[in-house]
């Protein structure tokens, strides 16, 4: 695949340049049209030549043109810059510079979601930095409640699974999608920087005219009048200049009048238009998106009723291609100078508001289904991803009680010295022992992160691996919370709190699934009697029913554990080794409890000892 997108990159790079030189021509061509065309008009009128200003009016339709054709240029130029962006992205996924990436979910990490902080599912260095094809606020959000499981839904599995795998092989239609739905945002982003340039600061006023403006959608009939008015008006001034012989100074008095009269009401411009800032910008590239989706076929059920929403959907693409001529049209007055020439002689600000009032009329809330189709895809299609620069399996969501991994390894390290290990996790309790920096922490997160991929429809990173349905309670990266009162051993009792009560009401509730409880280095922050004692009555209650408890510790007696059922728990190790007198890992699970220790080697390495 990086040999093909190579070059696929290369070939944007260089037809974005080559269009960059034509623009650059044509932006010059345009201007020096609009100044022949004003000075062209100016003698025209002076002399009462009807030629000069017939042949003036028809360079500033040749200047209109040119402006058309330039923001043609520019958008052939913007998606090809966006779509070298894309593929550049997942070459750096494939490099491990992906951790450089500014979107990384942060926003959406709540302090008690302890899943996302543990397993990295969100936040710096996380999951969603990773994978995440998401530009627009509905696909961020979709994608990080997904990962952190705020819903677990075990019954779509199969199908979620399908779609996932059907994108992973459209890399060029992912393409497509991302560069498309990054233009989404850029454009908002550039617009907002532009109309802010306009905008009042007193940010207190606005607000409040804000807010008595959001009800405003119709267009009153009163601006219908000054609408016919203004252009009618500026008309009669021109035909008595020209054939009336009047003084070409009573233009300048109907060109004021009309400009007075279109930004009097200039609020309710704004309010009519709302839609159009909201949506504008981007209407056009949504329709693409639309059209990209309705264009293709699919053959996973999901993906097919996303398609089946989007050409169904009474008047939907054309609704979308419609706001973005509305807005096509608004951007040609985004010029001061053009814009007050429209304002002031055809009364433009009334056309546009008379066009939104009457699509948002017709149309509703029909952008909300666009913006929901496009957050779909958007999670869909960063699930996608994994399978796109990791070496992935489907997983099976067995009926047994059993977790049986074959040569998993976690997403989220360099996949060319990462390390895959095994599991085959039946035991109600599995003590897991081992030297320092050894891998314990890493290889329970390596299961954990491969089940939530699981869960979510995606393919896991492993040769096999066949999970049943459970839930995710983990406590490794414990915080004290100075402002609350609570130290790290408190919360960390919290966490341990929660998951009991999880495992109690589970074995009452049939409905509930069976806990998988994720602890490292239990209860580490109290001294080693208590830990012990504490431990050992801990983990008795969480390995009830039907729940599987995993814990990593330094405390050689835990091994001797057993359940409430007098079940032995299982133990396995991590170990490290000497070569040629350096400390060395070589990260894989082994039978038995660890036999080895190396704290005084670290600290000698440290100069400590």
């Amino acid at each position: 695949m990086d040999e093909k997108i190579i070059e696929s990159k290369k070939l944007l790079e260089k037809r974005s340049l080559e269009l960059d030189k034509v623009s650059s021509r044509i932006a010059f061509a345009r201007l020096a049209v609009f100044v022949v065309a004003l000075i062209t008009f100016y003698i025209g009128f002076k002399g009462h030549n009807l030629l000069l200003v017939i042949v003036s009016l028809g360079m500033i339709a040749g200047f209109v043109l040119l402006v058309r054709y330039h923001g043609t240029l520019d958008e052939q130029v913007l998606d090809m810059k966006t779509k070298s962006g894309v593929i550049n992205r997942y070459l750096m996924r494939n490099s491990g510079e992906w951790k450089s990436f500014t979107d990384d979910g942060s926003q959406y990490l709540s302090l008690d979601d302890h899943l996302s902080v543990d397993l990295d599912l969100l936040g710096p260095g996380s999951l969603f930095q990773l994978i995440t094809i998401a530009h627009t606020p509905g696909g961020k959000k979709r994608l990080a409640d997904t990962l952190s499981l705020k819903k677990y839904r075990y019954d779509e599995i199969s199908d979620r699974y399908d779609a996932v795998n059907e994108l992973s092989g459209r890399a060029d239609f992912l393409i497509d999608f991302e560069a498309l739905s990054e233009r989404i945002l850029e454009k908002k982003e550039k617009d907002e920087k532009r109309v802010s340039l306009f905008d009042s600061d007193d940010e207190s006023s606005s607000k409040k005219e804000e807010k008595e403006k959001k009800d405003i959608k119709t267009f009153p009939a009163w601006m219908y009048i000054l609408m016919v008015f203004v252009p009618l008006f500026n008309i009669a001034a021109i035909c008595m200049v020209l054939f009336g012989g009047f003084n070409p100074g009573h233009i300048l008095v109907s060109y004021i009048v009309g400009l007075v009269l279109t930004w009097g009401p200039l609020a309710i411009h704004t309010s009519i238009t709302e839609p159009l800032r909201e949506y504008g910008s981007g209407a056009n590239d949504y329709y693409k998106i639309l059209k990209l989706i309705a264009d293709n076929t699919f053959e996973s059920v999901h993906l097919k009723e996303v398609h089946d929403r989007t050409v169904s959907k009474d008047g939907l693409l054309d609704a979308i291609k419609s706001l973005g001529t509305i807005n096509a049209c608004e951007n040609i007055a985004f010029n001061p100078l053009i814009h007050m020439v429209l304002a002031g002689f055809v009364g433009w600000d009334f056309y546009i508001s008379f066009a939104v009032s009457r699509w948002y009329k017709k149309n509703g809330d029909i952008f909300d289904d666009c913006i929901d189709i496009v957050s779909e895809i958007e999670e869909l299609g960063s699930l996608a991803v994994v399978s796109l620069v990791r070496n992935t399996v489907k997983p099976e969501i067995s009926k047994d009680n059993r977790i049986l991994v074959n040569g998993a390894f976690h997403p989220l390290l360099n996949k060319d010295t990462v390390v895959a290990n095994n599991a085959d996790i039946s035991d109600k309790l599995t003590i897991i022992t081992g030297s320092n920096m050894s891998g314990k922490t890493t290889y329970m997160r390596t299961i954990a992160i491969n089940m939530v991929l699981a869960y979510v429809g995606a393919g896991v990173c492993a040769e096999s691996f066949s999970v049943p349905k459970m839930k995710l309670f983990t406590s490794m990266r414990i915080r004290d919370d100075v402002s609350g009162g609570i130290s790290t051993f408190y919360a960390e009792i919290l966490r341990i709190k929660e998951m009991s009560e999880y495992v109690a009401a589970a074995k009452k509730d049939e409905t509930l699934v069976p806990a998988f409880c994720l602890i490292d280095e239990i209860f580490k922050g109290t001294n080693s009697a208590d830990r012990i004692v504490g431990a050992s009555e801990a983990l008795k209650k969480l390995s009830a029913g039907d729940s599987i408890v995993i814990v990593t510790t330094h405390d050689f007696e835990l091994c001797e554990l057993t359940t409430q059922d007098g079940t032995a728990a299982a133990n396995y190790h991590f170990e490290e080794y000497y070569e040629n007198g350096e400390l060395k890992f070589d990260y894989t699970l082994k039978d038995g409890r660890c036999t080895t220790r190396n704290a005084m080697a670290l600290l000698e390495m440290a100069g400590l000892v």
